[in-house]
C-alpha cells in the first residue's frame, strides 16, 4: 500500500510541477504516466534490505543503489514515447543538480528535466510519508528542505514550480495519504 500511494501522489506532484514548468498538455500527461515506474528496478532488490528499519550498511547501500540500472533493464528499449520516458524517469531520478548524486554523477541540465522533475517529487513525498527507516516529515519541515536543496539537491527553476503549485501538491497530499 505504501508504495502503491507513493507513486500516485508523486507522479501527480509530478505532473502539477511540470505544469508550473511550462510543460504542454501532452508532456504533462506524458510525465504523469511514466513517474510511477521511476523505482521500477526496486524489483532486483532483496527485501531485507529495502524493508530494513534501521540505516544501511556502506554494501547495502551499493546495492539499493543499482536500483537505477535495474529499472533501465526492465523498462528496456522501445520507440515508445512513454517506455523512453519512463526509461529516463528510472535512470536520473537520484541525480543531483549538484553532481553529487547517482548513478552517474549528471551534474545541471546534463540531467533530463523529465529526471529532475521526478527527483523533487519523489523526494518531497518520501519525507513526507512514513518508511521502515524513518518517521514522516512534517510539512514545514520537508518545504523548507526542498527550498533550502535549491541549487545542490534540485534544480532551482523546478524548485519554483514546485512552489507555484505547492497549495494544488498538499491537496494530492491529502486525498491520496497514507
Amino acid at each position: 500500500n505504501e508504495t502503491g500511494l507513493h507513486v500516485i501522489r508523486m507522479s501527480k506532484y509530478a505532473e502539477i510541477i511540470s505544469r508550473e514548468y511550462g510543460f504542454p498538455q501532452k508532456e504533462q500527461e506524458l510525465i504523469l504516466q511514466a513517474t510511477p515506474m521511476h523505482d521500477i528496478g526496486k524489483i532486483g532488490i532483496p527485501d531485507n534490505i529495502l524493508k530494513k528499519p534501521g540505516r544501511l550498511t556502506e554494501e547495502e547501500r551499493k546495492i539499493i543503489n543499482r536500483h537505477c540500472y535495474y529499472g533501465v533493464k526492465i523498462i528496456g528499449d522501445h520507440n515508445s514515447e512513454l517506455i523512453k520516458t519512463a526509461k529516463i524517469v528510472a535512470y536520473e531520478h537520484h541525480e543531483k543538480w549538484d553532481g553529487t548524486g547517482y548513478p552517474r554523477k549528471l551534474k545541471g541540465e546534463e540531467i533530463s528535466i523529465y529526471g529532475r522533475i521526478t527527483a523533487i517529487a519523489d523526494v518531497f513525498d518520501a519525507l513526507t510519508s512514513v518508511r521502515p527507516y524513518k518517521d514522516a516529515w512534517d510539512i514545514d519541515s520537508s518545504i523548507n528542505y526542498i527550498k533550502d536543496q535549491s541549487g545542490k539537491h534540485f534544480d532551482p527553476e523546478c524548485v519554483n514550480s514546485f512552489f507555484n503549485g505547492l497549495h494544488e501538491i498538499l491537496k494530492v497530499r491529502e486525498k491520496y495519504k497514507d
